[in-house]
This record gives C-alpha cells, structure tokens and sequence, in this order.
C-alpha cells in the first residue's frame, strides 16, 4: 500500500477546496482582463497604415475575430464552477487544463502589436494562472505521481505558504472502491499498490479509478549537490483504494524546515515511524473539529 502522509492529504484538499477554485477563477480573469486591456489600448491607438500590413499583423481584425472569442467564454464558466464547487455540486469537478487549452490557441498568431510593458504583465498573468489551474487539473484528473506532492514538492510549495498546522488523517476502511468499482463517495483515497500517490476521487467518477504507478526512475543531482528521485516511467494500474479521513479535532506541527527537507524519498518511507513519534510528542488537540482548510 502507498504511504499515507498528511502533506500530500493536505495539498490534494487544499488543491480542491472552494478557495482554490477562487483564486483560479480570479488570476484566469486577470489573464483574460490583461489581453482584453492590451486590444482595446491597440484598437484606440491603432496604425494609420494598419490595413496595408499583411493580416497576420492587423490586431484589430485577429485578435478580436478569432483569439478573443476563445477566451471570452472562460470567466463565466470558472465563476459557474466555483459556485459550483461552494455547494458541492459534482459539476463542479468538469473543469480542468483551461490555461493549456488557451495557450494553444495563442501561440500561433502574432503578438508584436502589445507594448513591452503589457506582454510583460500578461507573462506574469498567464504564469500564476498557469500554475494554479495546474494544480487543480492535476489534482481532478488524478494525475499526480508519488513525490510530487511529497519528496519532490519543494517548488509545488514554494507558491504559498504552509500553515503550521496541519490536519491528521486516517484510513476509513469502511469505504473502499475496489477494482472494477466506480466510487460512490466523494474524498481523498490511498491506493492499495506501493509507489503511487494518494488520489481526490469524487463521486460521479464515470470510472473505476486506477493509481499513476512509479515504474522506473532517475536521480538527479541539483545545484546545491542534493539528489533527487523522478520517476521516468509510469503504469497506470488498477488498484483498490480506501478513503482518508481527517481525525477529528487533531492537528500536527508542520516542521519549519517543512516534511522533506532533504527532498528524498525515505524521508516518506520513514512517515510511518516518524509520525509515531510526532504523535507523542508533537500532537495538537483542537476543541472543535473543523471541516474546512486549516488556516492555522
């Protein structure tokens, strides 16, 4: 069985969470709004000269006619998501890889037309809104691999901030979903096969659910000499799994220099031993258990 640790727990809810999908919702806007802004600045100041420019290059006519409609269409749809998502509403969950499915249609038209200051702010747009529609396309499609959000999330989590705090879980082996099985209870699941990652399964899932498996792997040695593991080869296999379940009212420390300091993967083979003794020394009670994201 895969190793059942707090931190990838904690990133798959957070990765899911109605804020997540907030703030989604909000930087994809922001990336739309930059390229809206940009068009209508070039459509105030466009070139006399603009209609003897080969097509390709009258922004006016390109941008407007065949880029934007593409992208117009996106707010609506992460803001009906969101609210979605805020009354648990399976819809919710039909969302997914909107800043890759943009970029593909951006990429082949020309966009010499924007000022150096606006292809900046849109660059920055588009990476945090990248980023963010990553994690929740990952997290949805069940695509994550063992480490990426453990041994190997150093740069996953440099984006924000870990609370102190974390929730605890468990296995709730009341609820399984078997090979063969389509789920019928929305949650976080740890596969039964080593070497795969825990997986946000929702309820309306239209398949019996398999486990992204570590084949074969590399290691990699970074600037500061400090080797790394990435899985080179995968199988999807299938597996039975068992939901995860927060404990109730129990919190752990989030150690300063965070669960992989040292990015490796024992230091996640070695959770279960390590947690023994976080248990008895480190556990903290809270009075009232709150379903929600820990903010602590």
């Amino acid at each position: 069985m895969a190793i059942l640790h707090p931190q990838e727990c904690y990133l798959l809810e957070r990765f899911t969470s109605p804020e997540h999908y907030a703030e989604t919702r909000d930087a994809v806007i922001a990336f739309i709004n930059a390229h809206e802004a940009a068009l209508s600045r070039y459509k105030h100041d466009i070139p006399l000269n603009s209609r003897k420019m080969p097509l390709w290059q009258q922004a006016d006519l390109v941008w407007e006619n065949r880029v934007m409609p593409n992208m117009r269409d996106l707010p609506g749809h992460f803001t009906t998501r969101t609210i979605q998502r805020i009354n648990n509403d399976p819809e919710a969950y039909s969302i997914g890889n909107a800043m890759g499915s943009i970029r593909k249609g951006i990429v082949e038209f020309w966009d010499g037309w924007m000022t150096e200051d606006e292809g900046i702010y849109i660059a920055n747009c588009e990476y945090i809104a990248s980023q963010l529609d990553r994690k929740l396309s990952c997290t949805i499609s069940g695509v994550w691999m063992e480490g990426d959000l453990t041994y190997n999330s150093k740069e996953l989590v440099s984006y924000f901030k870990m609370p102190n705090k974390i929730p605890l879980y468990e296995l709730d082996s009341s609820v399984r979903i078997e090979i063969n099985e389509k789920p019928s209870v929305t949650g976080i699941y740890l596969p039964d096969n080593d070497h795969a990652s825990a997986r946000f399964i929702y309820a309306t899932y239209p398949y019996s659910p398999d486990a992204r498996t570590g084949v074969a792997f590399e290691n990699y040695v970074d600037e500061d000499k400090v080797c790394h593991r990435y899985w080179t080869e995968t199988n999807q296999v299938e597996t039975g799994w068992t939901l995860i379940r927060r404990v109730e009212g129990v919190y752990i420390d989030v150690p300063p220099e965070g669960f992989f300091p040292e990015g490796k993967p024992e230091e996640l083979y070695s959770w279960p031993q390590r947690e023994k003794t976080l248990q008895q020394s480190k556990m903290v009670r809270i009075a009232q258990w709150s379903a929600e994201i820990s903010t602590h």
